[in-house]
């Protein structure tokens, strides 16, 4: 046995005792549970995308007995927080708090849209915290988005208190973490992980890393999901399913407890 072989094998011998030993000191700490995301059983959430006609999707949407809506919101040149959608990014006249007033039953996941590097998306945390306050609605939303320091920076104002969603980073950092060994090492910042589009060639709602994260009290939503997947996803441990079809959704979810 040449000298590299011994080299490499001490460096692997090595590299296992670490893992062996962060095994035996590292317990990974699940997340406290939030109200705003208890529910017994996968839950069906309107994904609102009409903006000019808003308040009756939304209503339709609660007649079919819905777990609350999924909104994108912007903050306005005057400071108001209004949902947005891509067909109707500048022309939205749907402010939050009237949705959050009619709705205060339904759970909200709120999506900021505003990127931190603007203005709006700068004052956006701070503003979004403070209107949920005056709604008392603190209890009743998730926020998230796909930049990280919006839900840091909003986490920094709510302490904690209300849910939060993990943003693109996370989403990285927690699917890296289930594919290596060191899984064990992640902590979560974060209550709940939207899953959609594929990171890179991979999956992520897939059922290893779905019950990964359920193991850390993770809640796991999907969306722009394929109808024919809502039973395996279920079955899988998807907790949630945001959709813009909320009637087929709710429909498979019934053929599977009806079985």
């Amino acid at each position: 046995m040449g000298r590299k072989t011994k080299v490499a094998l001490s460096f692997g011998a090595a590299g296992a005792a670490a893992w062996v030993a962060s095994k035996a000191i590292i317990r990974p700490n699940a997340r406290p549970g939030k109200k705003a995301l208890h529910f017994e059983g996968p839950v069906v959430i309107q994904h609102l995308t009409d903006i000019p006609n808003s308040e009756q999707q939304a209503d339709e949407a609660a007649s079919l007995g819905v777990h609350g809506f999924a909104v994108d919101v912007k903050l306005t040149a005057d400071e108001e927080i209004v949902i947005v959608s891509d067909e109707h990014a500048e022309s939205s006249l749907c402010l939050l708090k009237d949705m959050l007033a009619l709705y205060p039953h339904l759970l909200f996941i709120i999506r900021i849209a505003d990127s931190p590097d603007t203005y709006e998306g700068s004052l956006m945390p701070s503003k979004l915290w403070k209107l949920l306050e005056e709604c008392v609605a603190q209890q009743q939303v998730a926020v998230i988005s796909q930049y990280d320091e919006q839900v840091d920076r909003f986490n920094l104002y709510t302490q904690h208190t209300a849910a939060s969603g993990a943003g693109v980073t996370e989403l990285k950092q927690a699917y890296a973490a289930f594919t290596s060994r060191f899984g064990h090492l992640y902590q979560p910042r974060s209550d709940l992980f939207v899953l959609g589009d594929k990171i890179g060639p991979f999956q992520p709602a897939s059922e290893g890393f779905v019950q990964f994260l359920n193991k850390l009290n993770i809640r796991v939503y999907v969306e722009n999901y394929e109808t024919d997947d809502v039973i395996k996803l279920a079955q899988a441990g998807i907790s949630g399913f945001i959709t813009e079809s909320p009637k087929s959704t709710m429909a498979q979810l019934d053929t599977l407890l009806e079985n």
